[in-house]
């Protein structure tokens, strides 16, 4: 009986150093996904894309910022669609909200001279429009951002 109970001991203690070796290889393979995830913080209009939690910044986006997300995603396609979009309407707005910013401006400038003139409301008005029309594709260019990171991240995940 007593070598009976010896060998169950044995057994079970066999069998538990097998199973915390099996946690140990999954819990490397998460923290092996965990530094090669994307995120993105934003500051002042602008993004920072930051590599795992506390990892380095391997690139800004933002107003004019040539960034390449389409080359730092190039492993997952549907993250390469949303990237694409993403550079898309970026451009688009810092285009489009720079010269409604200027033409603003300069419809101000008109005002402040005191001159009589129509055409200053007309150029503040469009230039304010021309602002609110980059700032909707510039939240269309940060969810696509975001969206193009996730997908990334759950192809990362998914060992593709």
């Amino acid at each position: 009986m007593n070598s009976r109970v010896i060998l169950a001991l044995i057994v079970g203690a066999c069998a538990g150093f097998g199973a915390r070796t099996a946690g140990a290889q999954s819990k490397d393979s998460t923290r092996s996904t965990e530094v090669q995830t994307l995120r993105y913080e934003t500051y002042f209009g602008n993004a920072r894309i930051i590599r795992g939690a506390d990892g380095p910044v391997v690139g800004t986006a933002g107003w004019f910022r040539d960034f390449d997300v389409e080359r730092l995603v190039a492993t997952s396609p549907s993250a390469q669609t949303d990237a694409r979009l993403y550079k898309t309407n970026n451009f688009r707005a810092s285009v489009v909200g720079s010269i409604g910013a200027t033409v603003t401006l300069i419809g101000v400038a008109v005002t402040a001279n005191a001159s009589n003139n129509a055409s200053s409301p007309i150029l503040i008005i469009g230039g304010v429009g021309m602002m609110a029309w980059a700032a909707q594709h510039f939240t269309i260019a940060y969810s696509a951002l975001s969206r193009s990171l996730w997908f990334y991240n759950r192809d990362v995940g998914r060992g593709k």
